[in-house]
């Protein structure tokens, strides 16, 4: 392939307070004899996106030898699929189960730091999964615009008191660790970098089943994850008559200004829209395993779980050099780099790509396996559960 070829590069964190142990990975199949209590997976707001993450942390504690109870919000029982491997409790006020020797919240709610209270008053050890430490920048402000500013602001004085209220810190990347060291950490500085956890949904079948037909947005529709420099790329290559097709795949509804351009309205049949709805963990997979390359090319992310399932899927990535990105993507072997204004650039980036993608695809799932699928990080894990 005729690319620059870069080495992996991982943001550090000098500050001393935040672990940054390696992660040894671990692929025994073996549950181990702890047997030394029950851990609550914790879910207070709905949010499909982190039905794998849910699954990936369930799977792990039941390996490490712990029982395991889902609380989550009540939304969740459209997905009946959690509830195979473990109880799954609707956390509403009085709730029972437990008792549990852990407590881990899989992401922000306003009602995590009540519910972790009461859980603690019962001897119970709370971790928390922080996605988003906060940044004070201008940088936030431009990926987010105004009003995602004041949501994250928001956000962020939710978390604030959970990290206080928590025993332990989860961070997922090490760019989400070296943010923490310069702002959360002095609400906890018990903090610990575990690459975001999920179960293997793809089983490896990687040439099975759909072609891989598209370059794709998968997520939520916003501007920190530039939508519209993704909807921009589109017009290029659609007015260009480039060989590719198209899917934008999103719970949001699709922004009325996409079908109003003359030039998208024309080409509909090369853009596959499924949007609008709360999509099946089989519909989400689906759009994964069709596509021959995810947009990643956002304006700020902290850690991407679209990034994680596409390298789960096999399928390669175009992002921009920002957040924990740097980390997890190896240029030319697992996904490409680019500015989402180099609209030139991207095109001959996907050309690349898609001649080689059994080889992109490889080296996607390696770094699925080897980083983000939970039995890569149960040594980790384990030593946060037994400290």
């Amino acid at each position: 392939m005729d690319v620059s070829h870069r080495d992996q590069t991982a943001c550090m964190v000098t500050t001393p307070s935040v672990s940054m142990t390696p992660v040894v990975p671990q692929h025994s199949n073996c549950k181990r004899e702890l047997t030394s209590g029950k851990v609550a997976v914790v879910s207070l707001r709905y949010n499909p996106a982190h039905l794998s993450h849910l699954t990936g942390f369930g799977k792990a504690f039941r390996e490490l030898g712990y029982e395991v109870e889902y609380l989550l919000n009540p939304l969740y029982a459209r997905f009946p699929e959690l509830s195979v491997f473990a109880p799954v409790l609707p956390c509403q006020r009085g709730f029972s189960g437990g008792p549990y020797s852990h407590a881990v919240f899989v992401n922000v709610s306003a009602q995590n730091r009540s519910v972790a209270t009461l859980l603690k008053q019962r001897g119970t050890r709370v971790l928390y999964v922080y996605h988003e430490p906060w940044k004070y920048s201008f940088d936030y402000l431009e990926g987010e615009g105004l009003k995602g500013w004041l949501s994250g602001a928001l956000a962020h004085q939710v978390s604030k008191a959970m990290l206080k209220v928590s025993d332990a810190v989860i961070l997922p990347s090490r760019y989400g660790a070296q943010i923490y060291a310069q702002g959360d950490i002095r609400h906890n500085r018990n903090a610990h970098v575990v690459p975001i956890m999920y179960d293997d949904e793809c089983d490896g079948a990687l040439f099975e089943g759909p072609v891989r037909k598209y370059f794709s947005y998968i997520g939520s529709i916003c501007r920190a994850h530039g939508f519209d420099q993704y909807v921009a790329f589109m017009k290029y290559a659609l007015a260009r008559k480039l060989k590719l097709d198209f899917m934008i795949a999103s719970k949001c509804p699709l922004p009325e200004y996409v079908l109003k351009d003359e030039l998208i309205r024309g080409n509909l049949h090369r853009i596959n829209i499924v949007c609008g709805r709360t999509l099946t963990s089989e519909e989400i997979n689906k759009c994964y395993a069709e596509s021959f390359c995810v947009w990643n090319l956002y304006r700020r992310s902290t850690q991407s779980g679209v990034l994680v399932k596409s390298f789960m899927f096999g399928a390669p990535v175009i992002a921009s050099r920002t957040g924990s990105f740097i980390e997890f993507i190896r240029d030319g072997f697992n996904g490409r780099f680019a500015s989402a204004e180099d609209l030139k650039g991207i095109a001959s980036a996907l050309e690349d790509i898609r001649e080689n993608i059994a080889e992109y695809a490889a080296e996607c799932r390696n770094t699925f396996l080897e980083t983000f699928f939970y039995r890569a990080n149960l040594s980790e894990l384990e030593r946060l559960l037994v400290h």
